[in-house]
């Protein structure tokens, strides 16, 4: 069961005071009641470069021990210190973690060789004329997707099987398909009615 709940603001902020006043890891982890582990993952995912373009890697040694920032080094404001500057923003950093969450629901949750795959399973099985339902039936254990997110597939054009190439998707037009639904429905209720 999880148990682990995302970082919120409000959260990133105290995350942010503690850093600025020279809080130690724990006692950061311990009034969010958080691990610092977690804590710890969150300021090295969600810091930023000071002046700099973001994703700029710093070879500066003390960036890889806590508080992973530039807030505790003496030459932080000075030009003695030639490496990358890194700061952790709790602004910054939910602006990164909801980009993040949002982009990590986008797309296909599939590799190359899987997409590859799946996408000569339904040209090869379209290209026979057979239907989305039956090429999913046929290849269970090659297709590990649902048909609804086969279909989505198509018609967001990520396979190169395209809607046209459906053969019962281009003859109903959604309209049709809404229309015959709701006489569908008004024909059952009054088959209730006469039941009644």
């Amino acid at each position: 069961m999880k148990t682990w709940k995302h970082i919120n603001f409000e959260q990133r902020k105290v995350i942010s005071s503690g850093i600025a006043h020279n809080d130690k890891l724990i006692e950061i982890a311990e009034r969010l009641e958080l691990d610092p582990r977690s804590i710890s993952k969150e300021v090295r995912r969600n810091r930023t470069p000071i002046d700099y373009p973001d994703g700029t890697i710093s070879k500066c040694q003390k960036l890889n021990r806590w508080p992973l920032v530039c807030t505790k080094c003496k030459y932080r404001y000075s030009s003695k210190c030639t490496h990358v500057k890194l700061k952790y923003d709790a602004k910054i950093a939910q602006r990164k973690a909801d980009a993040n969450l949002i982009n990590s629901r986008k797309g296909i949750d599939l590799d190359d060789e899987e997409f590859k795959g799946l996408d000569s399973i339904i040209k090869k099985g379209i290209d026979e004329d057979k239907s989305i339902y039956q090429i999913k039936i046929e290849n269970n254990d090659k297709i590990d997707k649902s048909i609804t997110t086969l279909y989505r597939y198509i018609n967001k054009g990520y396979l190169t099987t395209k809607r046209i190439d459906l053969p019962y998707a281009v003859k109903l037009k959604k309209e049709n398909i809404i229309k015959s639904m709701s006489i569908l429905k008004i024909i059952k209720l009054t088959e209730q009615v006469i039941l009644i």
